[in-house]
């Protein structure tokens, strides 16, 4: 039986300033982390992600915090089944939420057409839009270490903006007259 290998970063750290405790929470969770419990975070041993967590550890050993950065390996294939699924659990609910925005999109572009509300205000407006989702899909994808299966669909969903902002596009500048 091969085991499946974890880094798990156990730590505290002042509680005031709540800076470093945001701080390492954003790079944990920017990192794909999965939190266990307060302050117990696991992400799966990989050479990519260690020399982060071990810089992280240094952080917050020298920020006045105290951190444990342990590697386990699970040679029970249920448990790393679980971790796994968790881990897609947590990538799907983001892609979900990408899914809501891209809808969101969709719905304001719609709004506008109604509204005949076809400016070069709201061209931009919506292309700012547009360049926040085309950002935010890699963010979540990098984050996504176990390839939930949401991505096709977040995929899909970001061309069908694409797509609907071009049709946007053009009625605004026919409107315009250009």
């Amino acid at each position: 039986m091969s085991g499946q290998s974890w880094n798990l970063l156990i730590y505290r750290v002042p509680s005031q300033p709540s800076t470093q405790r945001v701080y390492v929470w954003r790079k944990l969770k920017g990192w794909g982390g999965l939190y266990l419990q307060q302050s117990v975070c696991v992400l799966p041993q990989r050479q990519s992600l260690q020399l982060q967590l071990e810089t992280l550890t240094m952080e917050i050993i020298d920020g006045g915090g105290e951190a444990d950065l342990l590697t386990v390996t699970i040679e029970e294939e249920k448990q790393n089944s679980r971790l796994i699924e968790r881990f897609q659990q947590q990538a799907e609910a983001e892609y979900e939420e990408f899914l809501g925005r891209c809808q969101d999109f969709h719905k304001e572009l719609e709004h506008e057409r109604q509204e005949q509300n076809l400016t070069f205000a709201e061209l931009d407006e919506n292309e700012t839009e547009l360049i926040k989702l085309r950002s935010w899909l890699p963010k979540i994808r990098e984050r996504d270490l176990f390839d939930a299966a949401g991505y096709a669909t977040a995929v899909e969903a970001l061309k069908l903006c694409e797509e609907d902002f071009q049709r946007f596009s053009q009625q605004v500048y026919e409107a315009q007259d250009l």
